[in-house]
């Protein structure tokens, strides 16, 4: 079974991924808001300030996968 901070880091690139690759700017900011309460939900989890995933290069998100 996977821990809930594997979860919410998964979700989260998922959803920053998909944010970059939106065609629409409503779907990008659809994709941004779910990403930002996946990290929210991390940071709350493991205490430490994850919202660097938001900013990061899609490549060098895998490294936290």
């Amino acid at each position: 079974m996977e821990s809930n901070e594997s979860y919410y880091r998964r979700r989260a690139i998922q959803e920053i991924v998909a944010a970059r690759h939106a065609i629409t700017a409503n779907a990008r900011e659809r994709r941004r808001m779910l990403a930002e309460s996946y990290v929210r939900r991390l940071s709350e989890l493991t205490g430490s300030d994850e919202s660097f995933l938001l900013d990061s290069n899609p490549a060098r998100l895998q490294e936290f996968a």
